[in-house]
């Protein structure tokens, strides 16, 4: 997708389309996210108890009435001129409110299958989500203008298509076990667990955007639309790999981590269930970061358009940023298994205000490559918050063991890396896929051999 955006779109309305994503995903991680964490956490005992789908008909309530006050905030900005995002204030509606809508749908019911033991369903209907919304958005942009609101509006359609298929089937699975579902009502006790849970949560969610997306809006201020889409582009590539390593992983162990938890009351049996998982995302994911960051040039000559190819360097900062994202998010689980989620709140302020505070002083400087410095060094910083803040707490960090194995094998990818470069004297694309396929399978192996242990249980 990434490929085909950057050949049809101009970095400039690929700058468009990250603002847009940006604003959708503030009100979605303020707003919407401690929700769904809610869900995630408390699903598999709404199911054994029989009032799943009375919880799942008030969310959609709830998502139609953040769509509408986010339409509110931005007519408002609109009107005062707050901010350039290159679009209509309908468009602007339509994609932000419409993915509130369709797309948190998506993203609830498609895996809550996988968390409630549907794997082969949710895996299917992740692939047919990203198979829709790709061939809607190039049909959009190749049929109608090459524009950022036709990409993102066939992206859309995608995902609300696949969307409603996902609650259909998700509605028919905790259907079953419903017992007396007009009988139960909202009680004082259910909201104050929810607000207990919730609000830390969205306050630490809206940092992490602040974090991760706010530098957005000052690369546009200060720099354009135009070197927005060319550091976003270069990010994304990062971006899309890690959230298809995390998507991939999360897939097999979250749902045990969720049962283990739900069953087990015991601090230190939560504890190791937590160990566990650390133990198997961690290392992998460290083994990801060196794989992008040592094939940066041939993944974007693979992934980019001739008009983004100097984005190399930012697919480097996108690899580091990323990752510390998903090693936060591995930490922020313990604070959900204990429903401690108020210990969220620091690492993520501390985050959000490095990456701020850095990016301002930086982008003067060094101009895009300051983005990518200051949201490294932020990230960087904030998992170590994270570890003590959060690990420290617990009495329990993830084991080191299987993190000096993953750098090993890291450190091994980049010399054959640096052998097959040196070697190989063909040019042009086979010369790429000299260095990607073999250094791709060797990757591979040392994945399987690292998760081999956690797979068989």
């Amino acid at each position: 997708m990434m490929r085909v955006a950057t050949t049809l779109l101009t970095p400039e309305e690929m700058g468009k389309v990250s603002l847009v994503m940006t604003t959708t995903a503030f009100f979605a991680m303020f707003l919407v996210n401690p929700v769904g964490m809610f869900i995630n956490r408390r699903i598999p005992a709404w199911q054994k108890n029989g009032n799943g789908t009375i919880h799942l008909i008030r969310y959609a309530i709830y998502l139609i009435l953040i769509a509408l006050f986010a339409a509110l905030v931005l007519v408002a900005i609109d009107s005062v001129r707050w901010f350039n995002f290159g679009l209509s204030v309908n468009s602007l509606l339509i994609l932000v409110c419409g993915s509130l809508i369709f797309n948190t749908i998506n993203q609830t019911a498609i895996p809550s299958l996988n968390l409630l033991g549907e794997s082969r369903k949710f895996l299917l209907m992740s692939l047919l989500t990203i198979i829709a919304s790709f061939i809607c958005a190039t049909l959009f942009v190749t049929w109608g203008h090459p524009t950022a609101h036709n990409w993102l509006l066939g992206i859309l359609l995608g995902q609300a298509l696949l969307g409603v298929v996902g609650i259909k089937f998700l509605f028919n699975l905790i259907k079953s076990a419903d017992k007396n579902v007009i009988a139960i009502a909202v009680r004082k006790q259910h909201l104050n667990k929810l607000w207990s849970f919730a609000w830390p949560v969205a306050i630490a969610a809206g940092l992490a955007w602040l974090q991760g997306q706010g530098y957005r809006y000052l690369m546009e201020e200060q720099l354009g639309l135009t070197q927005l889409g060319l550091f976003v582009a270069g990010y994304g590539i990062s971006a899309g790999m890690i959230a298809g390593f995390e998507s991939v992983l999360t897939t097999y162990f979250q749902p045990r981590l969720y049962r283990d938890v739900s069953i087990e009351k015991n601090h230190d049996k939560n504890v190791q269930a937590w160990q566990w998982y650390a133990a198997a995302v961690m290392p992998s994911l460290i083994l990801t970061i060196v794989f992008i960051i040592i094939l940066a040039p041939e993944l974007t000559a693979v992934f980019l358009g001739e008009d983004f190819r100097s984005a190399a360097d930012f697919l480097i900062w996108g690899a580091i940023a990323e990752a510390a994202r998903i090693l936060i998010g591995v930490y922020a689980l313990i604070a959900h298994i204990f429903m401690r989620t108020r210990w969220l709140v620091i690492p993520n302020l501390i985050g959000a205000l490095l990456s701020m505070i850095l990016c301002a002083v930086l982008i003067p400087i060094l101009g895009s490559v300051g983005v990518g410095v200051g949201l490294a060094t932020a990230g960087v910083i904030s998992i170590f918050s994270s570890h003590l803040l959060l690990a420290k707490r617990v009495g329990g960090g993830p084991p080191t063991k299987p993190m000096v194995s993953a750098l090993i094998a890291g450190i091994l990818l980049w010399l054959l890396t640096l052998l097959l470069r040196e070697i190989i004297a063909v040019t042009g694309w086979m010369k790429i896929a000299s260095v990607l396929v073999p250094v791709g399978l060797s990757y591979l192996a040392f994945q399987y051999f690292h998760l081999r242990i956690y797979l068989k249980k």
